[in-house]
């Protein structure tokens, strides 16, 4: 805590140096227009009433000083009015404007490494975690000092934005999927997957299980706990040194027995080949038992009344380890290109950091959190535990470069399989050729 504040301290006393210096050549000019004497009374004279003529136009028109800087955030509208509600204290205890841009998550990560160069970027901006390895390569982002504030943050949210061991974003968000249920279809959390074999089996519902990632529409991310479910991977990983692109996992013989069970389950008529607008209608209509999503439906389930009676439960394990989803994490980026990095460190740490900042952030749009303190204050939402514990489960999507090369073919193998076109064994090896090929270049 006394490290922030003298960061604070630091920041002020710069920005008040800046007002000064401005304030200091201002003296100096008008010291300068009244030092030369007149030469007689009457000059004398007339020099005082003009200099009090214009000292009182100058008072009833002199405007208040412009900031001595503006720090500028690319958010989306999901963040946009937390931001708004962190910004005036900012400004109150620096003198700093803050000018909140609102810009299209997805459009965010391609926007910032061309406006940035040209310098009419951001200083901070909102992002995902799996960007860190290419932005953190290409040089759009730097590291941000977290000693002060590091404890206060969940370990997979920092895990996600640590790239070749150091950290390079503020989180605020982490998410993991779990299975939303119909609870008149299906009473009881599934503690394996022959208990949801057995719900479907006695309701007999035409689509059991939904899940994005088939039908017309690839869907790598909603598929994962299939690939990792008896210890299959994408790359090799250590808890040192991170993910390895060296080794790919995509074919290994564990993985394959994942996507083999993911096979069997379709060809049994448990899980439905839908994708992700299809497998969503489906379970709002109440046509399915259960749905394999993330948090960020939440508030549409809450809102929504043909499901009455629903819930929230962890995905079942496959085999002895519970289900592996991947964990993404959102947070604040500092750019590289920004020229008020201390002032951009001091917003991020001092007044995003708090537990108001967070639980604003968290208000308004409902996931899983990346503070410990909101994090404790919602033991009573049992949904949001559920989707806490699936988080706890779950590893950080490798936040490398070479996983854009990873996207592509799992989910469009993954895909085949889900659509009856292939066998699991052929689509893992196709998809691992394929990233193999596209890593080496």
């Amino acid at each position: 805590m006394f490290k922030r504040f003298r960061l604070l301290l630091a920041l002020v006393a710069l920005v008040a140096l800046v007002a000064a210096a401005c304030g200091s050549d201002d003296d100096t000019a008008e010291t300068s227009d009244t030092t030369a004497a007149p030469t007689t009374t009457e000059a004398m004279d007339d020099e005082e009433s003009t200099t009090t003529e214009a000292m009182e136009e100058e008072t009833t028109t002199t405007e208040a000083p412009a900031p001595a800087a503006t720090l500028v955030i690319w958010a989306d509208e999901n963040r946009v009015n937390a931001l708004n509600d962190v910004a005036p204290a900012f400004t109150e205890a620096t003198g700093v404007d803050v000018q909140i841009d609102l810009v299209d998550f997805g459009e965010i990560r391609d926007q910032v490494q061309t406006a940035g160069p040209a310098g009419e970027g951001p200083d901070i901006f909102v992002g995902a975690h799996d960007w860190t390895g290419e932005l953190a390569a290409n040089g759009v982002i730097d590291p941000i000092d977290i000693s002060a504030v590091r404890d206060d943050f969940v370990a997979a949210a920092l895990q996600g934005f640590n790239f070749e061991g150091q950290n390079f974003a503020i989180p605020y968000a982490t998410e993991a999927i779990a299975l939303y249920r119909n609870t008149d279809l299906a009473p009881d959390a599934p503690g394996s997957w022959d208990d949801i074999e057995a719900a479907c089996a006695a309701t007999s519902p035409a689509n059991c299980v939904v899940v994005p990632g088939g039908g017309a529409g690839a869907d790598a991310y909603h598929n994962y706990p299939f690939v990792s479910a008896y210890g299959g991977g994408i790359f090799a990983f250590d808890d040192s040194t991170g993910f390895d692109a060296s080794t790919v996992l995509l074919d290994s013989p564990e993985t394959i027995q994942g996507i083999e069970f993911l096979e069997n389950a379709v060809d049994a008529g448990i899980v439905a080949s839908t994708d992700y607008d299809t497998a969503k209608n489906l379970w709002l209509e109440g046509e399915a038992a259960y749905w394999m999503t993330g948090p960020w439906e939440l508030g549409n389930v809450r809102d929504q009344s043909t499901v009455p009676n629903w819930d929230v439960s962890i995905i079942p394990a496959f085999g002895d380890d519970p289900a592996e989803p991947f964990v993404g994490a959102q947070g604040f980026f500092l750019s590289a290109f920004s020229e008020n990095e201390l002032i951009a460190q001091s917003f991020l740490t001092d007044f995003l950091a708090t537990d108001e900042a967070m639980q604003s952030l968290y208000d308004a749009d409902p996931r899983g959190t990346a503070w410990n303190n909101v994090l404790a204050g919602l033991t009573e939402d049992l949904q949001v535990a559920a989707f806490a514990e699936s988080a706890s489960n779950g590893i950080p999507m490798p936040n490398i470069p070479q996983m854009g090369s990873v996207w592509g073919p799992l989910g469009d193998n993954v895909l085949l399989v889900r659509n009856g076109e292939l066998g699991a064994d052929e689509a893992m090896t196709t998809a691992a050729e394929a990233v193999r090929s596209a890593i080496a270049g």
